[in-house]
């Protein structure tokens, strides 16, 4: 990734937070932020925009206080705002297409790896992703991410990987599992149908972009998705019983 901004600062700040994502290879993606005309204020709550597809090609992300430009290949973009906001939520989008393309998702979640493999959980605020990532690590497994997970498909199953936002360790696994939290005073394995992740995992979802297309995108992908792994509900305590669970069960899964 490459960042080019009229203010130092922010480029400086931008290449900070996503160092652990850059090589030495050509970059990917290139993003360019200019300062608006006429600044606004930013909104005390944030929401994540929807990409909506313009003609000629390209996406257009427009929020209260910046709008950006997704170029028609999906790998540069025109951002036009402060701060480091609107470049995040323009790279997730891009992010997203990128994954698209290949047939994955980007997925609100925790993702955790032990031997080479890994289980993938999501749900919505409050479901306890953040929490079984903290156990999970306190135990002294491996997080890819507790907040976003890139997951696509492979000749042999799928995989999933840590992304640039509240990363543990940016790396990638055999995705073994897709599931759902619960909390409870026992930690406890459940196996449940794809059809009751599915809803969840829909919900949970970057949309690449507003669109039928877009749309038939994620529904077709996740179905691919929960048909070619194990799906299952964690429900934990608040303890190390959560990791010995999600540790035990990993040992035992199919790669």
């Amino acid at each position: 990734m490459s960042v080019e901004s009229e203010e130092p600062s922010l480029e400086e700040l931008l290449l900070r937070a996503f160092a652990a994502f850059r090589t030495c290879e050509p970059a990917r993606a290139h993003v360019r932020v200019l300062r608006p005309e006429a600044p606004r204020p930013a909104p005390d709550v944030r929401c994540l925009p929807e990409p909506r597809p313009v003609s000629g090609g390209g996406l257009r992300v427009e929020g209260e206080d910046y709008v950006a430009d997704i170029a028609p290949e999906g790998r540069s973009a025109t951002v036009t705002g402060e701060g480091r906001f609107p470049v995040d939520t323009v790279l997730k989008v891009m992010l997203a297409g990128e994954l698209a393309r290949r047939g994955g998702l980007l997925v609100h979640g925790v993702a955790v790896e032990h031997l080479g493999r890994a289980a993938l959980w999501t749900g919505p605020s409050g479901a306890g992703k953040s929490t079984l990532g903290a156990l999970w690590a306190g135990a002294g497994g491996t997080v890819l991410t507790d907040e976003l997970v890139a997951v696509w498909p492979e000749a042999r199953g799928w995989r999933a990987a840590g992304t640039p936002w509240n990363v543990g360790v940016p790396r990638e696994a055999a995705l073994c599992v897709v599931g759902t939290l619960g909390w409870d005073t026992a930690s406890r394995w459940e196996p449940v149908g794809a059809g009751e992740i599915a809803r969840v995992l829909l919900l949970n979802a970057l949309l690449s972009e507003a669109s039928a297309a877009g749309r038939r995108h994620l529904m077709g992908a996740a179905s691919r998705l929960l048909g070619g792994v194990e799906t299952a509900r964690l429900v934990f305590a608040r303890d190390a019983s959560a990791a010995e669970v999600v540790r035990a069960r990993l040992e035992g899964a199919k790669l």
